[in-house]
This record gives structure tokens, sequence and C-alpha cells, in this order.
């Protein structure tokens, strides 16, 4: 232990070189490493809709460079969905998540949501207008 002591006093200014190096090594390697495995990700992009600074409203206006909400869009007809198997009697709007979950055979269409509510349908917890 000694000898290491007197050895590392002697030649401290090259000891202090050599332990940089190492460390300088290990740190490009690894921000190697990491780069790679970024590369092999697909990149996060966000889009906007063509259309995005004109929509209609139900009236047919045209309204520019406003943030709308989802029932501010025109709705086809029959656009308003619901389930004929359903005991609960809630109906979905298009962008409502359970309003894809229901099959074919056994969706109802309404051609308004006053349709739909005056069939004794209510709007769906997990959905907003």
């Amino acid at each position: 232990m000694p000898n290491l002591i007197k050895f590392i006093k002697q030649y401290q200014a090259d000891v202090v070189i050599a332990v940089a190096v190492v460390l300088l090594s290990i740190t490009a390697f690894n921000l190697g490493k990491v780069s790679v495995l970024n590369k092999g990700k697909t990149p996060i992009t966000i889009t906007q809709p063509v259309n995005s600074q004109q929509a209609t409203v139900n009236g047919g206006e045209m309204i520019q460079n406003q943030k709308l909400k989802p029932s501010t869009y025109n709705l086809t007809h029959g656009s308003i969905v619901a389930s004929k198997n359903s005991t609960s009697k809630v109906y979905h709007f298009p962008w409502c998540p359970s309003a894809s979950k229901i099959s074919d055979k056994n969706k109802i269409t309404f051609a308004s949501e006053a349709a739909a509510i005056s069939a004794g349908y209510a709007l769906a917890s997990n959905c907003s207008r």
C-alpha cells in the first residue's frame, strides 16, 4: 500500500490524465448506446387537420380560428348511436370511446340527440358533448 501511494504521488499528473481518459471513454460509450437505442423509436408527431382553420356549425355558418368542441361539428344522419341490447339505455356520439364498441347488429342510430332523448335514452357518462 505505501508503494502505491508513493507511485501515485510520483506520477500524479499522469494518473489524473489516465483517470480522466477512462471516465471520458465510459461516458462516450454509454452516450453512443443511448443514441442507437433512440434511433429505433418512432418519433411522436402532432399534426393539425387540413381544415383546422375553418369549420361549419349546425347552422352552416363558418367559424374561423376558434377551438371547436365536439358538439359544434356537423353530425351526419344516424351519427348518434346506442345499443338495442343495452339495459342502461344510453346513447353515444361518434367520438365517444364506447361508440366503436357497439357491434353493427346491435347498433341503433338516431337522426339527432333530441330523437335519442325522446326515445328514452340518456347521454353516456363517459361521453361529452
